[in-house]
C-alpha cells in the first residue's frame, strides 16, 4: 500500500480512542531534542531497510518490521506529548516527516500492504508532527499586524485527528493524482460537526463530490467549507456564532469512510488549515446539556452546544 492511499485513510474513530501498538516490550526514554529525534529515526530507518534486504517484492511484512513501527510511533507520541520548544525548530520536524513518509512508501513497494491498524496509527503519527510542524512555525515567526489575517478560528471537530493532508495526493476512490483543498479529520457517524467562526450561511445542501456540504462566509474574505456531512443543521442565510453545529459527520459524495472534509478559502483561493489552525482551540466548551436540552431535540444536543436548526 503506497503512503498516498495510507494517507487518505478516513475511517471512523471513537471520540477519545486511540491506535495503541500491539506488542508491548521495553521501551527507550522517548527523545526530546532535535539531535535525539533524528538518532532516533535513523536507527529505525536502518533496521527498515536491512529487513526490505531479506523480503521479496510482494511478501509478506515480517513482524520484525512491524515492531519496528510500533517502536517508533511509540518514541513519536513521547515526543508529541511534549509542548511545542525551541529546542526542536520546524525544520526538524520536516525532515522527520520526510523520513517517514520515505519509510512508508519504501514499504508499500516493498511489501505491498501493512496491517491495517499499523497503517493508521503511523499515518495519525504523520498528521500530529505536520500539526506541530505548523505551531512551530508560528513560534519561530510571529505574525506582523495584518487586517487580512484569518479570524481566530476554533476546530470543528472535538478531538482534532488529521488523517489526510492540504495537497497533492492519490485520490483513494479515483485514484487520481490531484490536488486535495482541505484536510481531513476523523469522525464518526453522527458526530456534530461546529461553525470555525461566527458568520453567515453561504450555502448548504449537496455539492457533487463533496456530498452534503455547508459553506459559510465570516468575516473579511474568508471562506470555511464542511463535507460529506450526513445531515444539516443549517439553512443559507442563517447567522452563526462560533461552535453551533451546522451538520452531523457522515460519508456523502466521494468518501472512503465517515470523516470531515474540512477547507478554508481567502480571496477565491484555498489555503492550508494547518497554518491558520496550528494554535487554534478546540469548539467552545458546552453549557451542561440538561439546561439547553428542550424535549424531542436531536441526540446530537447530547453534545451539549447548540444546534443552529433541525432539517428532515
Amino acid at each position: 500500500m503506497s503512503f498516498e492511499e495510507l494517507y487518505a485513510t478516513s475511517a471512523p474513530r471513537p471520540r477519545g480512542s486511540e491506535v495503541t501498538p500491539a506488542v508491548q516490550r521495553a521501551r527507550r526514554p522517548a527523545p526530546e531534542t532535535a539531535p535525539e529525534l533524528h538518532a532516533v529515526l535513523s536507527a529505525f530507518a536502518s533496521r527498515a531497510q536491512a529487513l526490505r534486504q531479506q523480503v521479496a517484492r510482494g511478501g509478506v511484512m515480517p513482524a520484525a518490521q512491524v515492531e519496528n513501527w510500533e517502536q517508533m510511533t511509540f518514541a513519536l507520541d513521547g515526543f508529541l506529548s511534549r509542548p511545542a520548544a525551541p529546542r526542536v525548530g520546524s525544520g526538524d520536524l520536516l525532515r522527520a516527516q520526510s523520513v517517514l513518509e520515505a519509510e512508508l512508501e519504501r514499504d508499500g513497494f516493498t511489501y505491498g500492504d501493512m496491517p491495517a491498524s499499523l497503517a493508521e496509527a503511523v499515518v495519525l503519527r504523520v498528521g500530529r508532527l505536520a500539526v506541530r510542524t505548523a505551531e512551530l512555525r508560528r513560534l519561530e515567526q510571529p505574525p506582523e499586524p495584518d487586517e487580512d489575517a484569518p479570524p481566530r478560528f476554533s476546530w470543528p471537530v472535538d478531538p482534532v485527528s488529521v488523517t489526510s493532508l492540504f495537497g497533492y495526493r492519490w485520490h483513494p476512490v479515483t485514484g487520481v493524482h490531484r490536488r486535495h483543498l482541505g484536510v481531513d479529520l476523523a469522525a464518526t457517524q453522527g458526530q456534530p460537526i461546529y461553525t470555525a467562526e461566527k458568520g453567515v450561511v453561504l450555502r448548504a445542501g449537496r455539492n457533487g463530490d463533496h456530498g452534503l456540504q455547508v459553506e459559510v462566509q465570516h468575516e473579511g474574505r474568508w471562506v470555511t467549507r464542511y463535507s460529506h456531512l450526513s445531515r444539516l443543521l443549517v439553512a443559507a442565510g442563517e447567522v452563526l456564532e462560533r461552535g453551533i453545529a451546522v451538520g452531523l459527520a457522515g460519508e456523502t459524495g466521494l468518501a472512503t469512510g465517515v470523516h470531515l472534509h474540512f477547507e478554508l478559502w481567502r480571496d477565491g483561493e484555498p489555503m492550508d488549515p494547518l497554518e491558520a489552525l496550528a494554535d487554534a482551540e478546540p469548539p467552545p466548551e458546552p453549557t451542561p446539556p440538561m439546561a439547553r436540552r428542550p424535549a424531542g431535540r436531536s441526540p446530537a444536543m447530547q453534545q451539549g452546544r447548540p444546534l443552529a436548526g433541525e432539517r428532515p
